[in-house]
């Protein structure tokens, strides 16, 4: 017996009509047959999500121009630590006079207002002088957070209150001795090149690093090309003649972070792979995303053959992906306002930048309940995406799936830590939530 789904619809539209018509035309044309037949849209909330957190092996921190230190704990991956090596420029001007002597030496950091961690307690940072020169190895020319190089004595700290979402300048004395073995440096060089004098230099300061000292509750990001030292100095003569001189960062490719992390909890500790995944269906009860030591959250649809066979008697017209972050997770006030998302294969190699029908990024954008804070969540339409995917049949791999991400590509642009809510929280609970339009028989 066939049902007349007429009175169906005029119901159905009033429900869904701004979604279909929010459409793009590359999603979905209305036409008269949908007005005038028995077909009828849908909606379903019932395609299951699957939210799960893998672990890169390492991660690129060269290069991008940001100092990293501190300590911070989090719920899941346990005690965060990250130090920054830099690689200093040589003096300005060399030969002293032999009557040159020393005044002081200052250092200089530019915080970036970036941070994690508890801001409260007063944050200690120690310099320390490196035994070995800042380095590539042979063929490569980058570095990335698994890297480290000896270190040798403190050349000075300073201890300070951070004040979060501000970019002071933090200025502060360094030790004396080592103020005074520059300038004995710098009178007793001799070179007959620059080159020579490079090299010399390198070898008596190969680097620094910046580390937070004692215990840390935090972690605060400075600028890396704010990173200074100045050397004063002075001649007696007829007058005091006073000389200043600056050591800038050189090399900017070669300022990196070591990030690393200890006691994460069960069952995370089992992400010593790129490949490995801890599924929030399996006991991870939800996953996490931490760029500054490659945790990631990736989504898998279990239920692409169940989209597939739907192509053949509907049309997908409308799928909203909604991503909830669990607030207490998250230190600061506001969330981020969107993320990007990319495919990725079943070994989590970032592939493709997922896009809509006119080549642009798809975002997650945050979506606010003034009157619930709880109720925050992400928001990505991901109908040309899917209806795509649909059309590839048999060629889409079941295993794939999307990563979310904070910037354009899989590289800590911040250290922010967040926890997204799984099928656990059933009130906040990620879901994909899909709108059809169902043929009728004549249609098909």
């Amino acid at each position: 017996m066939r049902i007349n789904r007429k009175s169906i619809i005029i119901s159905c539209l009033a429900v869904v009509t701004a979604v279909i018509w929010s459409c793009s035309d590359d999603d979905f044309r209305m036409n008269n047959s949908f007005i005038n037949s028995d077909a009828y849209a849908e909606f379903t909330d019932k395609t299951p999500i699957e939210l799960s957190t893998f672990k890169l092996d390492s991660v690129l921190t060269s290069g991008q121009n940001r100092v990293w230190v501190g300590k911070f704990t989090k719920p899941v991956i346990g005690d965060v630590y990250s130090e920054s090596y830099v690689k200093m420029s040589q003096p300005s001007s060399y030969g002293g006079a032999v009557k040159e002597r020393y005044d002081s030496i200052t250092m200089v950091l530019r915080h970036t207002g970036d941070w994690e961690g508890d801001t409260m307690k007063a944050f200690e940072v120690d310099i320390h002088r490196l035994a070995q020169p800042i380095r590539f190895a042979e063929n490569e020319n980058t570095f990335y957070n698994v890297r480290s190089f000896r270190d040798s004595v403190s050349i000075g700290s300073f201890r300070f209150v951070p004040r979060p979402h501000t970019r002071p300048r933090v200025r502060f004395r360094l030790n004396d001795d080592f103020g005074r073995e520059l300038v004995q440096f710098i009178k007793d060089s001799k070179a007959t090149s620059s080159d020579q004098l490079a090299r010399k230099f390198e070898n008596m300061l190969g680097g620094i690093k910046i580390v937070a000292n004692g215990d840390a509750k935090s972690m605060l990001g400075f600028l890396a090309d704010s990173v200074k030292i100045v050397l004063h100095s002075h001649i007696n003569q007829m007058d005091k003649y006073e000389i200043e001189r600056t050591l800038y960062i050189t090399e900017p490719e070669k300022q990196f972070n070591h990030v690393w992390n200890e006691n994460m909890d069960e069952p995370y500790k089992a992400l010593t792979e790129r490949y490995h995944q801890v599924s929030e269906l399996k006991g991870g009860l939800h996953s996490v995303m931490f760029e500054g030591l490659g945790y990631y959250t990736r989504i898998n649809f279990p239920s692409w053959e169940m989209i597939q066979q739907r192509k053949y008697d509907s049309h997908l017209v409308k799928a909203t992906l909604k991503v909830y972050p669990e607030r207490d997770s998250y230190d600061r006030r506001d969330f981020p306002s969107t993320f990007t998302l990319a495919e990725i294969n079943r070994g989590n190699v970032l592939q493709t930048a997922i896009t809509d029908s006119r080549g642009n990024r798809i975002v997650g954008r945050l979506v606010n309940n003034i009157l619930d804070e709880d109720e925050a969540y992400y928001h990505a339409d991901l109908t040309y995406y899917l209806n795509k995917q649909v059309a590839k049949g048999d060629d889409i791999d079941p295993k794939d799936g999307v990563v979310l991400i904070w910037g354009e590509n899989m590289s800590p642009t911040n250290y922010e830590f967040m926890v997204f809510n799984g099928h656990y929280k059933q009130k906040y609970r990620t879901v994909l939530e899909l709108y059809y339009y169902n043929y009728d028989k004549e249609e098909r």
